[in-house]
């Protein structure tokens, strides 16, 4: 049996009264997307999917159109399996017991239908047609028998496997489905006799069966569904799983399992569309989901990273209305922590872009009017930010000691910002850097006097420098 892909999420409520459509009268809704079906299958027979035992004839009616049949070619199907039950049916034993006309059933399969097995050949047309199966067609075939044998057959499901159960003289015995001698798996059987009078012996390991779980009719016809969503999402076809998924949900009436499994193919589909550079189309089919079958974890975890895509791609054009105008568009569709964490992230970002665009004042009297939305460490960055962006603009002149006290009015606001104090002491020294060599310069042209009170300039601005200090003792008298 192939295995679906993704990995499953958090089940959530699936179809059920109230919502958009139900299990019952299946809704139309045309997708956003192209290739992408929101309408179920309307060929689902209603009877099915409240049936958790299907009779025979339901039974393989449901596989084939879950098998993708049209209706034109149901017929010849339909009675392709007839012809073959009466077959077999024919060779049995009246006088046989439950278990020997089970088993007996099986082997006859073989002989009048399968042929070969192959690992995806989930769809029973094919395996009517070509005698090529899998567990799952197999399993269908066989209990299609069953049920017209009135004998009780129960589908089993594993994480890797499938196959089925036949309760037969008041006991259960499995029924490994991929093997003519498949009936009661790990039981040594005698061969049938041929040419050679030497008895020979078979035995089908009992394998695939750990976390066995009983499934009714319906879940285990899903698994055509899901086998053909496996195919496809390996060739890269994301698109066309969503319409099975549906098909399968409507058929388990909505359990919350098949929830998950159409969430997930959406979410697969839509991380498609993002890595096509299409945010905007995922988010629009997440939202078309999640209206017409209510939310998801998996909707929220993709809308988290496309909007954050999308707010991105404003942001580094620094189209910032743009960027709050589409956060506001796609919340619904975020949950409220990372919409906040959006919203101050896109808040921060433009505030940054303003202090760098607009004159100290106005980028200050910004930022305080929305102290409200803001952390107290972003407050407090974003205003050191645009002091420190200020000085740098009048620094950028040589005016050290002007960008030096600018800084100091940022500091008396905000002194735990201490950056804006490094920042400072850099201008500082800067200035008494040029003092220095303003002063050295003088010196060695023989203006000692000069290069005397340039230091004494300096050190009545900047009374604290070593270098200053140190050039005073060198050239004052002694």
């Amino acid at each position: 049996m192939g295995i679906l892909l993704f990995v499953y999420a958090l089940c959530c409520s699936g179809l059920s009264a109230g919502q958009t459509g139900t299990a019952q009268e299946p809704f139309t809704v045309q997708s956003v997307l192209p290739g992408v079906r929101l309408t179920p299958d309307p060929r689902i027979p209603k009877e099915a999917c409240s049936s958790a035992v299907m009779d025979a004839d339901l039974f393989i009616r449901t596989a084939l159109v879950a098998s993708g049949v049209p209706e034109d070619g149901m017929a010849p199907l339909i009675a392709k399996i007839q012809d073959a039950y009466a077959g077999i049916s024919g060779q049995l034993s009246a006088s046989g017991s439950q278990e020997q006309r089970a088993e007996r059933t099986l082997q006859l399969l073989y002989s009048v239908l399968l042929s070969s097995y192959e690992d995806n050949q989930t769809f029973v047309n094919t395996a009517l047609t070509t005698g090529v199966y899998n567990c799952v067609s197999s399993d269908v075939l066989f209990m299609y028998c069953m049920k017209r044998a009135n004998i009780p057959v129960t589908a089993v499901e594993t994480p890797l496997h499938a196959f089925c159960t036949v309760t037969v003289d008041g006991r259960n015995v499995d029924v490994e489905t991929t093997n003519p001698y498949g009936f009661d798996p790990g039981v040594k059987k005698e061969l049938p006799s041929g040419a050679s009078p030497q008895k020979k012996y078979v035995t089908v390991p009992a394998k695939k069966y750990a976390n066995r779980r009983n499934v009714d009719d319906r879940r285990f016809l899903s698994l055509i569904y899901n086998n053909r969503m496996s195919i496809l999402q390996q060739q890269k076809r994301d698109g066309e799983t969503v319409g099975l998924a549906l098909d399968a949900m409507l058929l388990q009436s909505g359990s919350p399992q098949s929830f998950t499994t159409f969430s997930q193919c959406v979410y697969n589909t839509a991380v498609g569309c993002t890595a096509d550079g299409r945010d905007e189309d995922g988010l629009a089919l997440v939202a078309q989901a999640q209206d017409l079958l209510g939310p998801s974890q998996v909707y929220r975890t993709y809308a988290s990273a496309a909007v954050g895509s999308i707010l991105n791609r404003y942001m580094k054009d620094n189209d910032f209305d743009s960027a709050f105008a589409a956060l506001e568009r796609y919340k619904p569709l975020l949950d409220e922590a990372d919409y906040r964490d959006m919203r101050e992230g896109t808040l921060v970002n433009s505030l940054n872009h303003a202090v760098t665009a607009r004159p100290l004042g106005q980028a200050l009297s910004l930022i305080a009017q929305n102290q409200s939305e803001l952390s107290a460490d972003d407050y407090v960055k974003l205003s050191a930010f645009a002091y420190s962006n200020a000085a740098a603009a009048v620094a950028s002149g040589g005016a050290w000691l002007d960008a030096a006290a600018l800084l100091e009015k940022g500091i008396a606001a905000f002194p735990s910002a201490g950056t804006l104090s490094n920042q400072r002491s850099v201008y500082r020294r800067n200035y008494t850097v040029e003092v220095h060599n303003k002063a050295a310069a003088l010196y060695n042209a023989g203006d000692k006097e000069g290069a005397l009170a340039a230091v004494r300039e300096g050190l009545a601005q900047v009374s604290d420098s070593a270098i200053l200090q140190n050039d005073l003792r060198r050239l004052q008298p002694q």
